[in-house]
């Protein structure tokens, strides 16, 4: 625990074994900290030097020999506070040159009419520009619903996130599901703003449906998001979920 919470941190396994190496041995010369860490003599001086500009390590010399002694432990949470303010630093730096940045994007934006996301960092990445795109209010359609992958607990959680977000925004979810879903409607419906239809046959992927954007999704085996910005797609996907969404009325 203790190796993966320095890691974390931004201390290389490398890094941590020399200054775990320190600790139990109180001060040391660059000799028995080698032994003691097990890491490559040739490296030794280098690690030292990356610990002592992270403040974690000092130095001082006794009769001719260079020693090096690990710093109170408490100094890890002054680290933790000069890379978080470096964080923040980098994030007013980006948010400075944003505008800049999106006024290239846009420049080609309605070029890229069709985009592919995979995995689970992908397609939450659709899902939150979609949420950051919608205001409260505004409909978010969706024919599916999962039907294949409900039994999922990371899909399930990964959608319990997304409508959390998308109901505290006020977003309207209109979703029709297969007949099938209809047991597991109550985790969805203790969101707000959410309604629901059913069909009787199963729905093989789910079509997500918003403003001028038609989200084609699959979660299983692998999830996978088919973006396409394109009006005239996304309005005869409107028109067909409007119909089927009336058809079923009264189910």
């Amino acid at each position: 625990m203790i190796n993966e919470t320095l890691e974390g941190i931004g201390l290389t396994k490398s890094e941590i074994k020399v200054y775990l190496a320190l600790l139990d041995l109180g001060s040391s010369s660059t000799g028995p900290l080698v032994k003691k860490s097990k890491v490559a003599s040739s490296k030794i001086y280098e690690l030292l030097d990356k610990l002592i500009q992270k403040g974690l390590v000092s130095t001082y010399i006794e009769s001719e020999v260079k020693y090096f002694k690990a710093v109170d432990p408490n100094r890890l949470i002054d680290y933790v506070k000069l890379k978080r303010k470096e964080i923040e630093d980098k994030e007013g730096q980006i948010r400075e040159i944003l505008p800049l940045l999106q006024s290239k994007y846009k420049n080609f934006e309605s070029e890229t009419r069709v985009e592919l996301f995979q995995g689970y960092k992908g397609v939450e990445t659709v899902f939150n520009e979609m949420i950051h795109e919608l205001k409260k209010g505004d409909e978010f359609l969706v024919i599916g619903g999962g039907d294949n992958t409900s039994g999922n607990e990371r899909t399930k959680l990964f959608f319990e996130r997304v409508h959390k977000k998308r109901s505290e925004k006020g977003i309207i979810l209109k979703i029709i599901f297969s007949e099938t879903r209809r047991k597991t409607m109550k985790e969805i419906r203790l969101f707000p703003h959410t309604y629901s239809r059913f069909i009787p046959h199963n729905i093989p992927s789910t079509i997500n449906i918003y403003k001028d954007t038609t989200i084609l999704l699959t979660m299983s085996p692998t999830p996978a998001a088919i973006r396409i910005k394109d009006q005239k797609i996304t309005e005869s996907y409107r028109i067909y979920f409007n119909n089927v969404w009336n058809m079923f009325a009264s189910k």
